[in-house]
């Protein structure tokens, strides 16, 4: 296997060449990082310089104004926080329930079918359209009296974001030895034992990539952010989608919240980069 996997990076490397690749990469790399730089330079724009035609990709004029615009609303700090409390119980929650189902079903006294066929139920929850559940998930919020709480929307991106922790961490539990697990019971392990100080410690990548996903996916949670908060709950991304009025596009302002909406992800990534990369290479390789 490992000599056909080297055959065929040779074939791709002779192919490309070392040139091409360079090439290739580059132009990747200003895919990505151009529309981030876009965004910071729109956050320090004038006003004139929005709509100029052609689009002025290298300002000469710099303002702050949107920032001390931004920076002096009280509503940011809040709705800061508000997002931040409901990405990361919601992480922490899917990563809970997530793994102990995970290892329910990867350990779980059912054929190997049966597992194949839980992991494709499991995508299948992941990627049916959000919408198509709003009036009824706004109903019974209603119903609950949880519109314009926290809890509304912990559980509905704990809700979403289960399955793709499940998914993944079924490939982590799939790889492990069963002789650790039996070890463990030599030495007198309860269950709850052996899953929090034997399992988890070694799945740690994958968690950590779960974690991530989940907490991205949380922190980016648009529809039902927007439909069930009215002012105490809302957070960042319908704080910014705020600033589409009637009356036109604030795009200073638009684009410094966007840019402090994406720091705090980008420090987290940046921070669990090595273990967020293995995590995802160790879990798309299920035996």
């Amino acid at each position: 296997m490992k000599k056909k996997l080297a055959y065929t990076d040779s074939i791709i490397g002779n192919f490309a060449g070392r040139p091409t690749r360079i090439i290739i990469i580059i132009l990747s790399m200003l895919f990505i990082i151009f529309p981030l730089y876009w965004l910071l330079i729109s956050s320090f724009k004038v006003k004139a310089d929005y709509l100029a035609y052609p689009p002025i990709i290298f300002p000469t004029r710099w303002s702050t104004e949107s920032y001390v615009e931004v920076l002096n609303k009280d509503k940011l700090l809040s709705n800061f926080i508000n997002t931040f409390v409901v990405a990361a119980v919601s992480t922490f929650l899917s990563v809970l329930f997530g793994a102990m189902t995970a290892y329910a079903v990867a350990r779980g006294n059912i054929g190997k079918r049966a597992r194949k066929y839980f992991g494709l139920w499991f995508m299948i929850q992941k990627m049916y359209p959000a919408i198509a559940t709003a009036i009824p998930v706004y109903l019974v919020m209603r119903t609950l009296h949880l519109i314009d709480t926290l809890w509304a929307l912990i559980i509905m991106n704990t809700s979403f974001n289960l399955p793709l922790v499940i998914w993944l961490m079924m490939g982590f539990f799939e790889q492990l030895p069963r002789e650790l697990e039996e070890s463990a019971m030599l030495d007198g392990c309860s269950f709850t034992k052996r899953f929090f100080l034997v399992i988890l410690p070694i799945t740690k990548p994958g968690i950590i990539a779960s974690a991530i996903l989940a907490f991205i996916g949380a922190w980016n949670e648009f529809l039902f952010a927007v439909i069930l908060s009215i002012n105490k709950a809302k957070t960042l991304p319908v704080l910014i989608s705020g600033f589409i009025t009637d009356r036109g596009l604030a795009w200073g302002p638009m684009a410094v919240t966007a840019f402090i909406t994406l720091l705090p992800v980008l420090i987290i990534v940046w921070m669990a980069q090595k273990n967020f990369v293995k995590g995802l290479a160790m879990g798309a390789v299920k035996g």
